[in-house]
């Protein structure tokens, strides 16, 4: 299942036409559902229904096997590059998206730590997709661990390069962002400023970003004049 297709389901019911039976039918239904209420700012709610569902996905692909997600098809393409990937277990999309929403809804309670170990599941068993990636970037992020935060953002940023349109515009800009702030923690104002001059280059209009510059020019500031 691939994430835009999970995120439609907030705004309308699959029929029994793209189910291949009534059980997919219901995990789908139960996705769409999470979503919604995710997106309602109820997270212990999506977090209550996405348990059981995430233990469904886990009864149906048994085995020690190494298991990764069809997302997308290019990404899904791309796994028989990766060590062990040609011989993985290919699974539902629907996990992945369970197991991320599950992360997502856990950083909205401030559970960093226990959003952090879904995040890591759904980036193990989706190695190659830039929103799982930057979203775990931000957990990071939010424990001020700053370099291993970069280091997933510049995974992100580079698995966006499979995407195309406003899509990769949208990955590129959260993943380029989120390495220019760590960056800044990091003490490295001059590679946080050419990230976020590449993040305006994609969107010139980002206040967000001309603010972030502008801080950097008073740090700058700041150290010439002590």
């Amino acid at each position: 299942m691939k994430l835009a297709f999970a995120l439609m389901l907030a705004a309308a019911p699959i029929g029994p036409a793209l189910a291949q039976d009534a059980a997919e039918t219901a995990r789908n239904d139960k996705l769409g559902q999470a979503v919604r209420l995710i997106q309602g700012g109820q997270p212990q709610q999506a977090i209550d229904l996405l348990n059981p569902l995430i233990v469904e996905y886990q009864g149906l692909y048994r085995g020690e096997k190494q298991k990764l997600c069809q997302v997308e098809d290019y990404e899904t393409a791309a796994y028989a590059g990766l060590p062990g990937g040609k011989d993985a277990m290919l699974v539902d999309g629907g996990w992945c998206i369970a197991l991320w929403g599950k992360g997502f809804a856990m950083i909205d309670l401030n559970q960093l730590d226990g959003a952090i170990l879904f995040l890591e599941r759904a980036v193990t068993m989706a190695p190659l997709h830039p929103h799982y990636l930057s979203e775990l970037g931000y957990a990071y992020q939010a424990q001020k661990q700053w370099q291993r935060s970069y280091d997933l953002y510049a995974r992100a940023a580079d698995a966006a390069k499979r995407e195309s349109g406003e899509r990769q515009k949208k990955s590129l800009r959260r993943a380029w962002f989120g390495m220019a702030y760590d960056q800044i923690e990091l003490g490295r104002l001059d590679e946080a400023e050419v990230l976020f001059r590449k993040c305006l280059e994609l969107t010139p209009d980002d206040q967000k970003v001309k603010d972030e510059l502008q801080y950097i020019s008073e740090q700058r500031a700041k150290k010439k004049a002590s």
